[in-house]
């Protein structure tokens, strides 16, 4: 079986036809960018609650300068971390950029704190990049993962997947 056999053959299995490297590989992608929506304006909602109360609370004035400013460089760490580092490996994915496996695999160990969806998407693209699927997109060492397990990883995300296609 050939490199091109991998990414574009679909194989069936107990008469279920399983997804396609490049399937997997969009699917990261829509996961990724659903995952720093969900986060980015989380931070953008709770940044803007904290504005809100500090111009209209009288009792808001005993917060010091240097705690605002403490906040806000927290506030800005955590928003690229959690909100524009995913974005960027959506878009990773979805352009199948060589840089991507390594920005991934760091976004996917950080997610993996974040119960349950960070965790079922950090194993997620773990499995997928060390599939046999994933080492013909982005190249990398002998394979751990099998079909069967990059299955049961998705189905973790399955969840996520649902959401995300009621919106369409």
């Amino acid at each position: 079986m050939t490199m091109a056999g991998l990414v574009t053959r679909r194989r069936r299995t107990n008469n279920q036809a399983s997804m396609t490297a490049e399937e997997h590989n969009n699917t990261l992608a829509t996961l990724y960018s659903i995952y720093s929506g969900i986060h980015g304006l989380t931070l953008i909602g709770l940044l803007l609650l904290v504005v809100v109360v500090k111009f209209t609370t009288p009792a808001a004035q005993v917060i010091s300068t240097s705690a605002l400013v403490i906040g806000g460089i927290v506030f800005v760490i955590l928003f690229l971390a959690a909100g524009l580092l995913p974005l960027i490996v959506a878009l990773g994915f979805r352009k199948r950029a060589h840089w991507v496996k390594p920005l991934a695999i760091f976004v996917a160990i950080v997610s993996l704190v974040n119960i349950p969806i960070g965790t079922a998407l950090g194993i997620y693209t773990m499995k997928f990049f060390r599939s046999d699927a994933g080492r013909a997109l982005y190249g990398g060492k002998a394979t751990s993962a099998s079909d069967e397990e990059l299955k049961d990883a998705m189905r973790g995300a399955q969840p996520l997947m649902n959401w995300a296609d009621r919106l369409k």
